[in-house]
């Protein structure tokens, strides 16, 4: 299956395809809404084809729907029919659950997203957890404030790069995964990883829209009818 797959990000919408290497992108942010981004995606990928595609959103989805509106996007995500909108069949995941998805390599794993803000999700054996970690609090600040765009500037490579590589073992114990993957633009930055953490790769969204569509319907996979995503 040829699937397109849409990562919403707060400061651009990356467009990848199952079937292409190259990935295509257009700016986002705070005056985004849904149609104006459902018209620039159509635009970028007209000579893509495609069956199906992979949404991946910036705020928390329920049941494949949003039930809210992205923090750092514009208004009117939630109860927008995306799938008449492209007029083809559509799956919806948190940005940070699609990218996990695609990631995964079995056993107890923890993603986290270093971008715009903090995207953070768990994944156990065929159980899909989004996770708002971005919100746990450190002293003053909240976590996304410290390790998201914001706490880059502020404080500086080194400094951030600090404070990343002491939170992470935390976490880590805190959701007793076995192991971390970090993803989004700014993982690149962090020059050594400790034990037990690997450097995701922005591609893996590709994996996960593939996996979003293809392992859930796939027959031949009977011993697990299909991901529980929370």
């Amino acid at each position: 299956m040829d699937v397109l797959v849409i990562d919403v990000g707060g400061s651009s919408v990356k467009l990848w395809h199952t079937g292409h290497q190259e990935h295509r992108k257009f700016e986002s942010g705070k005056n985004l809404s849904p149609d104006s981004m459902v018209a620039q995606a159509r635009e970028t990928a007209k000579d893509w084809n495609y069956e199906a595609l992979a949404l991946g959103l910036p705020c928390r989805v329920s049941s494949g729907r949003p039930v809210e509106d992205p923090q750092n996007l514009g208004p009117g995500w939630m109860g927008f029919n995306f799938a008449a909108a492209f007029e083809r069949p559509m799956r919806i995941m948190n940005d940070a659950c699609l990218q996990a998805l695609g990631s995964y390599d079995g056993g107890r794993m923890l993603f986290l997203s270093l971008g715009t803000a903090v995207g953070s999700a768990f994944i156990a054996d065929r159980l899909v957890l989004s996770l708002d970690m971005g919100r746990l609090r450190l002293g003053e600040s909240r976590v996304f404030e410290l390790l998201g765009d914001s706490g880059y500037e502020n404080l500086g490579p080194k400094k951030w790069q600090k404070v990343v590589l002491d939170l992470i073992p935390g976490m880590k114990h805190a959701v007793m995964a076995d192991y971390v993957v970090l993803g989004g633009g700014n993982a690149k930055e962090i020059e050594e990883l400790p034990d037990g953490v690997r450097r995701g790769h922005n591609r893996t969204v590709v994996e996960g829209g593939r996996r979003l569509w293809e392992e859930l319907s796939d027959p031949a996979a009977t011993q697990i009818q299909e991901w529980l995503i929370l």
